[in-house]
């Protein structure tokens, strides 16, 4: 990396925690896990600020510069240290310059970008071993044993439309070759994202939609991948909440849906995906308390459930996803490098098989 030539300083995203004994280090823009000598720790306590390698070398005179070289370049490596200029440099300066709801909101965000998924078969001899070992936890409690009161409520359900199309949203993972309609996908986004009015606060208008939002910010903005759907050319689009509109995305490609979203194959078959994508910088331009985060992320349900409900009206399956593969939606999506924004959550949309 040419040392002599680049400055270095210790990585801006670390957090440490005790193990075995020792100190182990993460970096949660980078991904990386390292174990953290008393004598790393020195070492970054003198990279604090953009440092040459020169400046490093007179404060450690008695590490030869062959080996201190070595040793930078291996910390490079793993992300302990950022090279001035590298990716992971860019990375730092717009996480500190954009994101302002701290270490814990940040550590968990970053932490789960990107991450491996495990298949199906995989995923479901972990549960049988798990069965064998221990049993399960009860997935839900009943008052019939209870010492208290019990009491009976009305029938649910009955004659009402609405607990009706409710009680008959499935989720399922297979598609049929029946393309998606525009009316179909229409009332779908509409459900999720539409907007119905506007209201007032001291700062101006704020659009009212079909799902409740903290403070009126609507964080999310949906982008579709059209593969099949009625007058609609296969590619990327966004869709205008204020304006009701799709418009068409310039991307380079046709990734595989399972590309996208965990390796997952089942969606591979699917007409229709469309991402959920918050933009956290509305939230944070109101909410300086990192819980504001949490209700970002619990506003992807809301919408979420909406566009599952209308999916049912129409006789649809909308199967929800949160296994994604952010960078590569991001760079499909256009949204560029900005750590405020993100993908959240996903819907595949398909004609109920």
């Amino acid at each position: 990396m040419g040392m002599e030539a680049s400055r270095i300083r210790a990585a801006r995203t670390l957090v440490f925690s005790r193990h075995e004994g020792g100190l182990l280090a993460f970096n949660f823009l980078s991904g990386s896990t390292f174990s953290c000598s008393p004598d790393l720790l020195t070492l970054l306590g003198i990279l604090d600020e953009w440092t040459d390698f020169d400046a490093v070398a007179s404060s450690l005179p008695a590490t030869p510069r062959d080996e201190l070289r070595s040793s930078i370049d291996a910390l490079v490596a793993v992300a302990a240290v950022t090279a001035e200029g590298s990716p992971l440099a860019d990375a730092e300066d717009e996480y500190q310059s954009s994101w302002s709801w701290g270490l814990p909101a940040a550590l968990f965000h970053f932490s789960v970008q990107d991450k491996e998924y495990i298949s199906l078969e995989k995923a479901e001899e972990m549960q049988r071993a798990k069965l064998e070992e221990s049993g399960q936890p009860p997935l839900y409690l009943k008052n019939e044993n209870r010492v208290e009161d019990v009491r009976e409520l009305p029938a649910a359900v009955g004659d009402s439309d609405l607990l009706r199309l409710m009680a008959r949203r499935r989720t399922t993972r297979t598609a049929t070759r029946q393309p998606i309609s525009q009316r179909q996908l229409s009332d779908f986004l509409f459900a999720g994202m539409g907007i119905t009015g506007h209201t007032a606060n001291c700062v101006g208008s704020l659009p009212l939609s079909m799902t409740p939002s903290g403070g009126a910010r609507n964080p999310y903005e949906a982008y579709i991948y059209a593969r099949s759907v009625e007058g609609l050319d296969p590619g990327f689009y966004h869709y205008s909440a204020f304006e009701h509109t799709l418009g068409r995305l310039e991307t380079h490609g046709s990734p595989k849906p399972s590309e996208l979203m965990g390796g997952q194959e089942w969606t591979d078959e699917m007409p229709c995906i469309v991402f959920l994508c918050a933009f956290f910088e509305r939230t944070m331009w109101k909410y300086a308390d990192a819980n504001a985060y949490r209700v970002v992320l619990i506003e992807a349900g809301h919408i979420g459930q909406n566009m599952m409900l209308a999916a049912t009206h129409h006789g649809l399956s909308a199967c929800p996803s949160a296994a994604l593969n952010h960078s590569q939606v991001k760079k499909c999506l256009g949204l560029g490098d900005a750590s405020t924004r993100a993908p959240i959550y996903a819907l595949t949309l398909s004609a109920a098989a």
